[in-house]
Formats: structure tokens, sequence, C-alpha cells
């Protein structure tokens, strides 16, 4: 019997009991965009490129809603513990973590909310509109905020940070790298995308410089520069 009263019995003997499904990637603010027109049958980058100047209009509330019905979503499809990889910051949208775990802890769901980045954008190479990215030294002093804040650690921990650059594509090397130095420090997780499709795989390693991009992406730590 519960060693705690409780409030109510539920008979389940007609029932199959399963534990709750993990989901590991995601990105709520895109539960928005879903079947959007301009991105219909597209390729990867092609995709991307038609729904950056949607996504670059997030809000704050647009974003809290978007969070709070991803995890509704996630809820009812047996999901318990989650995962979000967001990487986003328009203007204005400064507190998108914050958000996050207010949403999480008031639906009861376990998650691990990624402080993504991107900091390379079309002007420098990238893929991402200039409104999108941020400043090397603002990610990173916002990750540490972020971690210091929420991440819990031990056995049923309920909120956990990662940080997560984007990609090779729109993340730097030294963004890359400096991410990876901070989440050691803050006994964090990494996280990223990296060979999702051909195109990117083209686009990533043009000369076959499979060496060089998995060293941008994972910080290789124990090398030096």
């Amino acid at each position: 019997s519960p060693a705690t009263a409780v409030d109510e019995t539920f008979d389940a003997s007609r029932h199959v009991v399963l534990p709750g499904l993990i989901n590991t990637h995601h990105h709520f603010y895109q539960t928005l965009t879903r079947a959007h027109p301009e991105a219909i049958n597209k390729e990867l980058f092609a995709w991307l490129k038609a729904l950056y100047p949607v996504w670059a209009r997030l809000t704050t509330h647009s974003h809290r809603l978007a969070t709070r019905l991803a995890l509704t979503e996630l809820l009812m499809s047996g999901v318990t513990t989650t995962s979000d990889h967001h990487y986003l910051f328009p203007g204005g949208l400064d507190e998108a973590m914050d958000i996050q775990v207010e949403e999480a802890r008031m639906l009861g769901v376990r998650m691990t909310v990624t402080r993504g980045s991107m900091n390379l954008s079309e002007k420098d190479g990238g893929l991402p509109p200039d409104s999108v990215v941020q400043d090397e030294d603002e990610i990173l002093a916002d990750s540490a905020r972020v971690v210091a804040k929420y991440h819990e650690r031990g056995e049923g921990a309920m909120v956990q940070i990662a940080l997560a650059p984007c990609s090779p594509w729109s993340a730097t090397t030294s963004l890359m790298r400096r991410t990876a130095e901070l989440a050691e420090k803050c006994d964090c997780r990494l996280h990223t995308h990296l060979a999702e499709v051909r195109d990117e795989e083209g686009h990533v390693f043009p000369r076959g410089e499979r060496i060089a991009v998995c060293e941008r992406t994972f910080g290789l730590l124990t090398e030096g520069p």
C-alpha cells in the first residue's frame, strides 16, 4: 500500500500500464508553423529559408503558447519526459528558457531545456538571417545564467539544462568550442544537429573535412588549441 494518503484510487486491472515515453529532440516553436504553405514538401535548407522570416517574428507570448501546446500534445501521446532544442532568439525573446521551465513545471513534465544558439548568419556564410542570431558572448552569458538558475542534478531531477549550438552551419567554431568548455565546467550535457540530410553533408563536408567538423561540433577539449 502507498506510504502516504492518496486522493483517488483507479482500478487498472483491465488496462495495460506502460512507463511514460521519452522524447529526446523537439522544436516547440515550430508547432506554430506546421504545414505552412511556403514550406510544404521542401528539402531541409529550402524549408528553413522559407520559415526563418516567419520564425523571426516569434514573441514571448507565441513562444509560451507553442511550448504549452507542444507539451500538452506530448502528454496526450504518452510522453512524460522530453527535451526541446530552442535556438531561435529574435529581439525581445531573451526569456525563452525561463518560459519553457515555467510551462514544464506547470504541466508536471520532466524536461531537459536546451539553451540553443546561432551566431553564424547569412552575411558570415551561415544559413539563418541576421535577425535571429546572437552575439557569442551574449549566448555564453545567458547559457551560464540558465544553468545556474534552473539546472537540477541527482535522482528525481525534473528540470535539467543542456547547451546546444544549433549546427555547424549556424554556429561558429569558436562558439562550439566555448560552449563545450562551459558545459564541462557546469557539468551539463551538449546537444546539436549534425548531418541530418544529404544536402547538409554536402554543405558541411565540401572537401570531406569530417574531422574538422567533428572538432567544431564536439569541442575535443583534450586536444588543446
